[in-house]
């Protein structure tokens, strides 16, 4: 390939952007918020819109009296941010020390924001039919897919039936996610146990056992009468 120098000759020197070595993107800035504690309180919002690398977020809403209903759990992937907060009426906190990486504003991210916000919108239609029609069995079940889902990893060999993931959110938690008292879940979480779907040695440690099972359950397509636990 040749180029003309500035008196008009022609050379046949690389191009520039051919001559430098590759030099990879510089990842995304990195924070680590506080466990438990509100990200307006931390100035997350501050930087605009960002992704959850590691770790877990809850939305929730809040009565005067202290009662709480969790609306969504986000993990690695989820994004979130001013944009996003803008749309919702509710408050996050991090379940857990929870690394987040800044977006650079752009169409790219617009685009992200645009998808994260649909998301959103089914994950809300189908919580409002669990906390509405789900029996509690149902309705546990349902969790514990959705969370080995988003926090399970890639990693699981393909050959393997049982799903181990970190449990971020407490039995109170699940509670306030899943329209349950703190005592059925736990009761619900043992018969699974017991009927050998699930297993738990510790509380922040689950191991799905039975995949299968666990999903036609959180689908309402067994008889309610199977492992059916009280509202």
């Amino acid at each position: 390939m040749f180029h003309e120098t500035l008196s008009g000759a022609q050379t046949s020197a690389t191009p520039f952007k051919f001559a430098l070595p590759h030099v990879a993107p510089a990842p995304p800035p990195a924070t680590t918020l506080e466990a438990r504690r509100s990200l307006a309180l931390q100035g997350a919002f501050r930087a605009g819109n960002f992704r959850i690398r590691q770790g877990c977020i809850a939305l929730h809403q809040s009565l005067a009296d202290g009662r709480r209903q969790i609306l969504d759990i986000l993990g690695p992937g989820r994004l979130l941010g001013s944009d996003l907060m803008n749309a919702l009426v509710c408050s996050a906190e991090p379940m857990t020390p929870t690394i987040i990486e800044t977006l650079p504003a752009g169409p790219a991210t617009d685009a992200d924001v645009l998808l994260a916000l649909r998301l959103m919108l089914k994950r809300a239609q189908a919580h409002a039919m669990l906390l509405g029609r789900k029996t509690a069995a149902e309705k546990v079940a349902s969790a514990l897919i959705d969370l080995a889902a988003q926090f399970a990893g890639a990693k699981r060999p393909r050959n393997e039936r049982a799903i181990t993931f970190r449990l971020y959110l407490t039995r109170a938690d699940l509670a306030d996610w899943l329209g349950l008292t703190l005592e059925t879940v736990s009761r619900t979480l043992n018969a699974f146990k017991r009927g050998q779907v699930i297993d738990f040695r510790h509380a922040d440690i689950i191991t799905i056992k039975d995949t299968a099972a666990l999903a036609t359950l959180a689908a309402g397509e067994l008889p309610r009468q199977m492992l059916a636990q009280d509202r």
